[in-house]
């Protein structure tokens, strides 16, 4: 590995980036030079393992929300037979409805925090890219040519900005709104629109959906046709090298060793890249995961003895925070897409 071209990227804004957003220690420039001495800074094995890890501390904090909307259910249930008891189906409304805005409160504190984790997530992964941006497109530029880099730095930059737009004025505002609608459907026994917030759920999964397909179509495309103009222009550079009387064959030689540095240290900063991405994003995903497993599977225990509005809104809960989990996980799929279609395309 050539040093100079290493010394030529500053890994300092990254770094910087990195140490307000995780909470652990983490060298980038130390794992780059371990990927690129062959190293494995990380295994399969510590993801699975720290991954295990999140999912016990985040059942152990979510437990409770696992009780309280039980006892909830409970409640609902013993007050709507004690009240069948009288015949009095205004007592028996009014007592459901009492449990029941307790059991919307309770749900609208989890979404609240759940979407507010994946603000989070976002904002930390918007950051790191604005940080990496740079340094990862002067990697490019040096094993591969100019080209390619402004092409795929215009496009990370008009990325970042669009979903910093699509996130904060789109995403979340119409989750909270499909959380609303949720809530106002199981209010009462005749479900009014519950066309109207299936709806809305599926406008949320489409549009992450287009947004994935447009970017991997995008990266594709270019990476099938700009690092092939650059990788033309190199070849022409080295066989013009190789052609100078007397020195051609060293030049040419020095050439190709500079060339496949380059190519090495862009390989290693891309890869680095992904892991970086990979931790920010394991622990809120892990998260999100068992909150929606724990609203899923609570819905489903309480719906035999429960109002079916009661297990309905409970379920609908749990497929906000589902939404908020797709969300985190195609914002990350859509940046190590890109990384991964640069890093594999570019070959000198």
């Amino acid at each position: 590995m050539d040093t100079f071209t290493l010394e030529q990227l500053d890994f300092s804004e990254i770094q910087r980036a990195m140490d307000e957003i995780l909470n652990q220690s983490f060298s980038f420039r130390d794992t780059v030079l371990s990927l690129l001495s062959g190293e494995q800074p990380f295994t399969l094995e510590s993801f699975f393992r720290t991954a295990l890890t999140e999912a016990g501390r985040s059942f152990t904090q979510d437990k409770q929300i696992f009780v309280s909307i039980l006892v909830l259910g409970i409640a609902a249930a013993l007050l709507k037979n004690f009240t069948d008891v009288f015949k009095n189906d205004q007592i028996g409304e009014i007592s459901f409805e009492m449990t029941y805005l307790l059991l919307f409160l309770l749900l609208l504190q989890v979404f609240s925090g759940a979407a507010k984790l994946a603000g989070q997530v976002f904002a930390s992964v918007q950051e790191f890219m604005k940080a990496l941006i740079p340094a990862w497109c002067l990697a490019v530029t040096l094993s591969a040519g100019g080209a390619t880099a402004l092409v795929f730095y215009q496009f990370l930059l008009g990325l970042i900005y669009a979903l910093d737009w699509l996130i904060g004025e789109a995403l979340l505002p119409v989750l909270n709104l499909y959380m609303l609608l949720v809530f106002i459907n199981h209010l009462t026994k005749e479900e009014y629109l519950s066309q109207m917030t299936e709806l809305t759920g599926k406008a949320v999964g489409w549009a992450l959906k287009i947004l994935l397909t447009v970017v991997m179509g995008f990266n594709t495309i270019q990476g099938m046709i700009t690092p092939a103009i650059d990788s033309l222009k190199n070849t022409a550079f080295t066989r013009a090298a190789r052609m100078l009387p007397g020195v051609g064959n060293a030049a040419g030689g020095v050439a190709d060793v500079l060339l496949g540095s380059a190519v090495l240290l862009k390989n290693g900063v891309g890869a680095s890249a992904v892991l970086v991405l990979a931790l920010l994003c394991l622990g809120p995903l892990v998260q999100l995961g068992v909150l929606t497993l724990l609203l899923k599977g609570t819905a489903a225990l309480i719906q035999p003895v429960c109002d079916k509005r009661f297990s309905g809104c409970v379920s609908g809960a749990g497929e906000g925070v589902r939404l908020l989990f797709q969300a985190v996980f195609t914002v990350t799929v859509l940046f190590v897409v890109t990384i991964v279609v640069v890093t594999v395309s570019v070959r000198g």
